[in-house]
Parts: structure tokens; C-alpha cells; sequence
């Protein structure tokens, strides 16, 4: 699988994970102006890639997570429990393709939170053999060629 392909498969599968663990409105990138909140919105902040041995490689990406909470009295609570409940639902996600989390945190902001996860996984690269093609010289067939060929 590719690279973007993957990263979709990731983000989708945090997105379902929230949608099971939380019962609240999950956006892919941008929150609309007139959303619903509380809700979350997810969005990839970073990624990078290590040549490893040979054709792999590996990949990491660094997910973040914003939590806008809505407008109550213990909306600062509500956020703390939301980021602990974030670190128990993102740690393993997605159903056939398996992501583990190797490294979260969060941040506190004014109306709510901004959780940051980064994923890893590794990837062959696929490569095209180039072949060899056939060489002319002053317009005479030189290498490539058959000897019965005219």
C-alpha cells in the first residue's frame, strides 16, 4: 500500500474510534462554522519518513486531535476528562489495519483541547526497473538489436 493510502486508513480509523468511543460529532479536517459542539476534528500536523534497509521504509505521522467543548460552567473538567479518555481510546486503533500509538499528549486551551498522537509504520517502496534500451549511433542500429534484423 502507498503511503497516502495508509494515511487515509489511519485517519479513518481514528475517526471511527472516536465516533465509538465518544458519542459526539467528528469533523476530518476543518470544524464547520455552524457545527455542533462539543465535537472533535482531526487533522495531520506532520509526517516523515526513514530510509530503512534496502526498499523500506518507515513512516510516522503526527495526528492532531482538538477537542472544542461547549459552553458550560465545568467546561475545563469536561476537557480533562475528554484528554484522559483520549489517551485510553487512540493508543490501538483501526479494525484490519492495526496502528499503535507511539507517543501522545495534550495541551489545555481555551475552549477545550488539542491532543497531539503520532503513528508509525513501515512500507516497501516499489521500484521500476529500468530497461535497457536499444542504442543508435549516427543513425546505424548498434546495441539491442537482433543480427536477422533489417
Amino acid at each position: 500500500m502507498e503511503r497516502k493510502d495508509m494515511m487515509t486508513l489511519l485517519k479513518r480509523a481514528v475517526i471511527q474510534t472516536l465516533k465509538e468511543g465518544f458519542s459526539i460529532s467528528v469533523y476530518g479536517e476543518r470544524v464547520p462554522q455552524k457545527a455542533k459542539v462539543p465535537c472533535f476534528s482531526v487533522t495531520v500536523e506532520e509526517t516523515n519518513q526513514k530510509r530503512l534497509l534496502g526498499r523500506r521504509r518507515a513512516v510516522e505521522a503526527k495526528l492532531k486531535v482538538r477537542y472544542t467543548g461547549a459552553e458550560e460552567n465545568d467546561k475545563k473538567e469536561t476537557a480533562a476528562a475528554v484528554a484522559d479518555g483520549l489517551y485510553e481510546v487512540l493508543w490501538l486503533v483501526g479494525s484490519a489495519e492495526r496502528f499503535g500509538a507511539r507517543s501522545m499528549s495534550h495541551t489545555m486551551t481555551e475552549d477545550g483541547v488539542d491532543f497531539f498522537v503520532t503513528y508509525g509504520w513501515q512500507i516497501i517502496v516499489e521500484q521500476q526497473e529500468a530497461l535497457m534500451e536499444r542504442l543508435e549511433y549516427n543513425g546505424e542500429k548498434v546495441i539491442g538489436y537482433e543480427e536477422n534484423e533489417v
